[in-house]
């Protein structure tokens, strides 16, 4: 059976804690985990129940080892790996084996990543846009621009709504 207590406590882990730019604004993982659902559900033209499980309880590993900074796990790649399984297995052992990130097929995770970053984007530019101009987010802004019209190809209209988006959300480059 899930771990009730360890699924409540998870939700309040805060983001953001190893980045000095981005800790003093108190995102937690569960108000995290809902935006990137609420993204799904926008953007995602037929969105399954399991993606929008995964995507509300992606980050319930974190509860064990924390959030580690996406530019610290793209530096090194075994580390991000390894990292990636002990997160992994500490939601299973939350959730009982209901959830995992195996679960998902490669199209879904493809968007489940797509709407985490399109999330921390959107929260970085909100709450301290003068970020966005160095430490990873002007990739991050790049890629989110890239992987949308990937995602949305066969919606052009509305894959030029998002990149309008990403580009209103704070950006000045």
């Amino acid at each position: 059976m899930p771990d009730l207590v360890a699924i409540f406590r998870a939700g309040f882990v805060r983001r953001w804690h190893m980045n000095p730019d981005l800790a003093h604004t108190c995102d937690r993982i569960d108000g995290h985990s809902a935006r990137v659902a609420r993204i799904l559900i926008a953007l995602h033209p037929n969105p399954s129940f399991v993606l929008i499980r995964e995507a509300l309880t992606h980050d319930d590993g974190e509860s064990v080892v924390g959030d580690v900074k996406a530019p610290t796990k793209d530096a090194d790649r075994e580390f991000a790996i390894r990292l990636a399984e002990i997160e992994a297995n500490a939601a299973r052992d939350i959730w009982d084996d209901l959830i995992a990130p195996e679960y998902l097929a490669e199209y879904d995770r493809a968007w489940l990543k797509f709407a985490d970053r399109l999330d921390a984007y959107m929260w970085a530019a909100h709450h301290a846009p003068h970020v966005l101009y160095g430490d990873g987010w002007p990739e991050c802004r790049a890629w989110l621009i890239k992987t949308t019209a990937e995602l949305m190809h066969d919606l052009p209209h509305q894959a030029e709504q998002v990149c309008d988006a990403i580009e209103r959300m704070g950006w000045r480059g």
